[in-house]
Formats: structure tokens, C-alpha cells, sequence
């Protein structure tokens, strides 16, 4: 009986040793139905075959190598049992839809021909896939049991197109939140990055944003990346910048793009280090079992210098409805309005400080003055503007406060009238207006008043001394009657009447001739402005110094040109200008570009501001000369 036994038993041990070091060739797929427009990958597996030479791959007509061969090797133990393995993976891109077999490829094992099984890929339209592959079907560096990975983007394949790689693997694009929206209303346009390769990028042209009012968000430094998938492909996404933008004109506008400069890493693979490749099965067992991937003999990383930008953007931009009301000063977005004052009661040696604070989201920072009704007895001076902007808000939020100094002239009783605030809501497409209530003041004399002159006449009760001197007539003295001192003393009274008459008709003028007014005291109040940008380019502070010039200019020209800020635009005063047959338009916008871009870009330090101011004086001052003797 034992006899019996024992061979047989020796017969199952020698037949599990051989099972285990059986011999394998076979084709496996990343899926066996993909869409027309997604790439499979082809894995041809030999495992346990010592002497492999010659091997030849199947046609590949209904496709086309995307990459390929690429070489991997390894070892596997499963249920203690070893196995050695070599592979050669190809990624094709199918030509047109249909269902397709690849025949087997071949190999020479030991002498003998050894063929792989066939498989048979359909391919659909679009991306419904009929079924997606499975754990024993998804190829990559992993052992015969399956389960591995796709190689790394990053790695550059003998004869691959270095150019079609990048394409594909690095891009930047710019995203906005709407592409048609009002004047003044924000849009949001965010410049990113994507890449599926390691590189050091660096932006080397930023947009100028011609036609808006540009405000960046604060990014955070290192950036920090995000993955999207686009067409199937997952990326890594890096913000480069991030703005908000508030168009000034109506009209089609033109997003820049941006320019980015990128160094990329990858491996280069060559073959093996050897001089003379017959077969790619040979180069592989003469490294047997080397795992790594990346530190292969014969890999070696390269830098690929790679110039991108993103596509240009047109954005379309609505001018807000003409009906809008008086109150209307160009606000646009959601806002509410505080209005106060610091005081009911005061002499005419104290001002009064009226405060309007207005709060919102929307174009906060290019929020103009609310109109103040100052009543007759008081003067006003040019508001003090602050703002409070909350960083990195996104639609920009915070306040604007304008404080207005009103010195009292008379004494008296005086109401200030409300207050009215319009702006523009762009979600419900209607103009809104803010009230505020009236303020009533009091005001009395101050210590600066004039002293009443003494009186030294007789009083009611009392009696006039009897004189009992002999009083002399000197008859060569003039008469106090008709003489100078006589008139002078009858008319005296009248005049603080003729200045009353005179002061009300001056301001009679002013309010039915504001326009006027404001197109003949431009020049000046642009100036003024720019003695502004003066102080803030003596002190090297260039983001105010660009605003106030920007500011200067376009309220000189709103003034001279009696165009309302809010209906104001390049296009409006370019067509003004050209009607006056002035020919600063270019000049003139080319500043204007200038300050948008320091702003947002600035370079050139103080030599270049001193330049700007230089130009906006010379160009006011051409401005003020060509519309001098014209009618505007």
C-alpha cells in the first residue's frame, strides 16, 4: 500500500512545484469598451520564462500608439508562491468606433513560439461606456495578479512628441462668473493654472484689464492646489490670480491673458544605457527584478522650457437703464446709507461735521459723493473720503464715508435737507433710493462778532447841562451836513442789504449755472487734485498716487464736458472730443491705461510716476487750451 502512496504522493508535490513555475503570456486591457475619444491601455504579460527573445507585437491598425512600449518588471509571491514577470504596455488611442480584436502578440520562449490571448475592445461614441474594467482587467507597474496603477504623466518616452505632451498635460485658462453683465456691476475673473507634469511656473504678463476698475484678492503664498477633472483627466489647479472688475464703459470688452513661464521636469528614458537594443524583453532581463520605475539605468530627468497663455475673454457690458433718477451718482450693487451729524447746536466760530456712510456690496471703492442741498447761511468744503473695504471680500463689501465740513455765516435757525442716495440694483434690475431724515440747527453768534459802538447821547432822564459859556462860531469850518462823513453815515446801513441782494443772486447763479460753472473752474479743480498726487508721489505712496491722477482726470472731464459721471465712458468722451476736433484721444487714454495698469501691475517706481504726473499736467493743460474758445 505504501509502495502505492508514496508515488503518487510525489507525483502531486512535483506537479504543484511545476504548476507554480508555469509559464504565462497574456494580454490584458484597461477596459474592454471605451468611448472614441478615450485612450486604452494594453498590457502584454510574460511570467516565468527565463530565456524570452523576439517579441513581436499585434497590429494595431484601428488605433493608434499614444505611448509605447513602456518596460516594467517585477517579482510577485502569492500563497508563497514566487513568480517572475516582465511586461510591455502600450496606451493607443482608438480611430473610429466599432468593436475591434487585437490578435495575440508572440514571443520566443526556450526556442518555441509562445502567443498571448486575443481580446476584443468595442468602442462607442461619447462617454456612455458599456463596462468599466475591472480589478483584473486595469494594467499598470503592478504584478501578474493585477491592481496597479497608470504610469506617471511625467515621464518622456523615447521618440514621444515633446510639444502634443505638454499641450495636453499644461495649460492656463481664465474663469469669470458671468460674461454679460451691467456698468459697475462686479465680475469676478480668476486666472488658473492646470497641470498634470511637475513645474516651476511664474507669471510674466499680467492682464491690463482696459476698460475696468480692477481690485485683487489676496492669494495665499505658498498656493496652494486643487484638482479638477476636465475631459476625464484629473489636474492640478493653482490660482496665479484672482480679481474682481468693475467695467467703467459700456460695451464688448477684451480680457487679456496672461502669460506664464513654466520650467518642467521629466524623466527621459533612453534604452537601458545600452548601445545596441535587439529586443525589448532582452534589455529587461538583463536588469532582472528591478521594481523602480524612475531610477531604471538609463533615466535621467530634463527641463523643458514652456511659454503659455490663456485665451482671450470678451465680455459684454450693459449700460444701465436711462431712466435713472437725479440722485444717481454711478453705484451699482446693494447697499444701505447712515447719515448724521455731530452737533444741533453751535456758534459761527465752530463747523459742523456731516458724516454719510454708505455700506453695501458692490463697487464700493468708486462710490461718488451723495449731492448735499446746503441751506443759504453756511458754507460747504470739499468732502474727506474713507474707506473700509473688508479683505479679500468676494462680492467686495465694506463702506465708503464722506465727511462733509459746513461752516455756519449766519445766526439762526437752519434745516438741512434729507439726503437722497440712488444706486443701481443689478438683481432686480430697478434703481433704489436712500433717504435720510432732515437735520435742524441752531446756530448763535460766535465770539468773533463785531463790538456794538458806544452810545454816548443823553439818556431819556436825564437833563442836558446848561452851558454858560459864550459858545464862538467859527464861520470857516464845513457844515456836517452834506458832507462826506454825512453820506457815508446814511448809506452805511444799506449796505449789509446790498451784500444780502448780492450773495443770493450769486447763489441764484450758481445752482441754474452749475454746469458752467463746473466747465470753467475744471481746469483748476484738476489741478488742485493732481497738487493731491503730488503729496502721494513725494512720499512714494504709488496706489493712491495712480488713483487721485486716474480720479483727477476723468472729473475734469466729466466737468468739462458736462457729461455725467455716472453716464460717463471712454467711448462717450472720445466721440465729444472728436466732435471739438481735439486731437488728444490717444494721449489722453494711454495715460488713463497707464494708471488702470500701475495699479494693479506697478513697475517703474518713482521715476515713472513723476513721468505720469508730468503727462496728466501737460495733458490737462492741452485740454484746457483746445476747449478754451469751442463750446462744449
Amino acid at each position: 500500500m505504501l509502495k502505492r502512496v508514496l508515488p503518487f504522493f510525489l507525483f502531486i508535490c512535483f506537479f504543484q512545484v511545476a504548476q507554480a513555475q508555469e509559464m504565462r503570456f497574456t494580454t490584458k486591457v484597461s477596459a474592454t469598451s471605451i468611448a472614441l475619444d478615450e485612450g486604452l491601455q494594453v498590457q502584454f504579460m510574460l511570467e516565468n520564462a527565463r530565456d524570452a527573445n523576439n517579441f513581436q507585437p499585434p497590429s494595431f491598425k484601428d488605433f493608434d500608439v499614444v505611448q509605447g512600449p513602456m518596460q516594467m518588471q517585477g517579482t510577485s509571491i502569492i500563497n508563497g508562491a514566487r513568480s517572475d514577470y516582465v511586461a510591455l504596455i502600450y496606451v493607443l488611442q482608438p480611430k473610429h468606433v466599432g468593436s475591434f480584436t487585437l490578435a495575440g502578440a508572440t514571443v520566443r520562449v526556450n526556442g518555441n513560439i509562445v502567443h498571448s490571448n486575443p481580446v476584443t475592445i468595442e468602442v462607442v461614441k461619447g462617454n456612455n461606456v458599456a463596462s468599466a474594467p475591472s480589478s483584473s482587467q486595469r494594467v499598470g507597474p503592478a504584478g501578474p495578479a493585477g491592481g496597479g496603477e497608470n504610469l506617471p504623466d511625467g515621464v518622456l518616452r523615447k521618440g514621444e512628441n515633446v510639444d502634443a505632451k505638454l499641450r495636453k498635460n499644461i495649460f492656463v485658462k481664465v474663469v469669470v462668473d458671468k460674461t454679460t453683465l451691467y456698468e459697475g456691476e462686479q465680475l469676478t475673473a480668476t486666472y488658473k493654472l492646470y497641470t498634470r507634469l511637475p513645474t516651476s511656473s511664474s507669471v510674466t504678463k499680467v492682464p491690463a484689464f482696459k476698460g475696468f476698475s480692477a481690485k485683487d484678492v489676496e492669494l495665499p503664498n505658498p498656493p496652494q492646489a486643487s484638482e479638477e477633472v476636465v475631459n476625464g483627466q484629473v489636474y492640478k489647479v493653482f490660482i496665479i490670480r484672482k480679481t474682481l472688475l468693475f467695467p467703467l464703459q459700456s460695451g464688448q470688452l477684451e480680457l487679456d491673458p496672461a502669460e506664464v513661464d513654466n520650467q518642467v521636469k521629466l524623466v527621459q528614458l533612453s534604452a537601458n544605457g545600452r548601445k545596441r537594443v535587439k529586443d525589448p524583453f532582452e534589455e529587461m532581463f538583463g536588469d532582472a527584478f528591478d521594481d523602480d520605475f524612475f531610477n531604471q539605468q538609463g533615466a535621467e530627468y530634463v527641463t523643458v522650457p514652456y511659454k503659455i497663455q490663456s485665451p482671450p475673454l470678451m465680455i459684454t457690458v450693459k449700460p444701465v437703464p436711462a431712466n435713472h433718477p437725479d440722485t444717481y451718482t454711478g453705484a451699482v450693487g446693494n447697499f444701505t446709507m447712515d447719515a448724521s451729524i455731530d452737533k444741533t447746536a453751535l456758534t459761527t466760530d465752530d463747523a459742523l461735521n456731516l458724516k454719510v456712510t454708505i455700506t453695501g456690496q458692490g463697487n464700493v471703492n468708486l462710490l461718488n459723493a451723495p449731492k448735499i442741498n446746503v441751506p443759504t447761511g453756511f458754507e460747504r468744503y470739499d468732502p474727506k473720503v474713507t474707506d473700509n473695504i473688508e479683505k479679500n471680500s468676494n462680492p467686495l463689501s465694506g463702506s465708503r464715508t464722506f465727511e462733509f465740513a459746513l461752516m455756519p455765516q449766519e445766526v439762526g435757525d437752519h434745516t438741512i435737507p434729507g439726503i437722497d442716495f440712488s444706486y443701481f440694483d443689478p438683481v432686480s434690475n430697478t434703481f433704489k433710493t436712500l433717504h435720510s431724515q432732515p437735520f435742524n440747527i441752531h446756530v448763535t453768534p460766535g465770539k468773533q462778532t463785531k463790538h456794538e459802538k458806544e452810545d454816548f447821547s443823553v439818556g431819556k432822564n436825564e437833563l442836558a447841562p446848561i452851558h454858560h459859556t459864550v459858545l464862538h462860531w467859527n464861520k470857516g469850518g464845513r457844515l456836517f451836513f452834506g458832507s462826506g462823513w454825512f453820506w457815508l453815515l446814511l448809506l452805511l446801513p444799506a449796505v449789509p442789504l446790498l451784500w444780502l441782494i448780492f450773495r443770493k443772486r450769486k447763489e441764484d447763479y450758481n445752482v441754474q449755472n452749475a454746469s458752467l460753472l463746473k466747465h470753467r473752474y475744471a481746469n483748476k479743480v484738476a489741478l488742485k487734485r493732481l497738487s493731491l498726487a503730488a503729496r502721494y508721489l513725494k512720499e512714494g505712496k504709488s496706489k493712491p498716487f495712480y488713483e487721485e491722477t486716474s480720479r483727477a482726470i476723468w472729473g475734469y472731464l466729466s466737468n468739462k464736458l458736462h457729461i455725467p459721471f455716472s453716464d460717463l465712458s471712454k467711448q462717450l468722451v472720445m466721440d465729444k472730443l472728436q466732435q471739438l476736433n481735439s486731437d488728444r484721444t490717444a494721449p489722453l487714454f494711454e495715460l488713463l491705461d497707464d494708471c488702470e495698469m500701475a495699479l494693479y501691475a506697478p513697475a517703474g517706481g518713482q521715476g515713472r510716476m513723476q513721468q505720469t504726473y508730468q503727462q496728466a499736467i501737460e495733458i490737462i493743460s492741452q485740454l484746457e487750451q483746445d476747449l478754451k474758445h469751442q463750446q462744449v
